[in-house]
């Protein structure tokens, strides 16, 4: 698999808001995929984007990814435009301020976290969590 940019994202629901508003920031309509890891998928002159509204990834490098719901995932198939495009994304999805994203390179490195106003930096953890620490 190559490497890619990702933008992890919470809430997840509800999905249509999050896709209408994923749609808004890539600048063309999502559409189902019947079969795959990823809910919807588009195609922008080259850059792909696959969103899924769930993911099986947790914790890593402190980075809490089983904090997020919605994961989407940027290629480039053959430009440089893979950056610049996940970069918009997390900036619309930023501007929002009713999310949060995390902007992160092939799931090792951030690039950057946005939080709605007076937030903490990550999403909250699942309800039930601190209870059982």
């Amino acid at each position: 698999m190559t490497s890619h940019h990702s933008i992890f994202i919470h809430p997840g629901v509800p999905g249509e808001s999050l896709t209408a508003d994923m749609a808004t920031a890539f600048g063309t309509r999502l559409l189902p995929v019947a079969r795959g890891p990823a809910d919807c998928s588009a195609d922008l002159g080259g850059t792909g984007l696959e969103l899924g509204l769930s993911h099986d990834y947790v914790e890593d490098r402190g980075i809490p990814f089983d904090r997020y719901q919605v994961i989407a995932s940027l290629w480039d198939f053959g430009g440089y435009r893979e950056r610049a495009s996940a970069e918009h994304i997390f900036n619309r999805l930023a501007e929002l301020r009713r999310y949060w994203p995390a902007l992160v390179f092939d799931v090792q490195a951030v690039i950057a976290t946005a939080a709605p106003p007076k937030r903490e930096t990550f999403p909250p953890p699942p309800s039930g969590v601190m209870d059982e620490l």
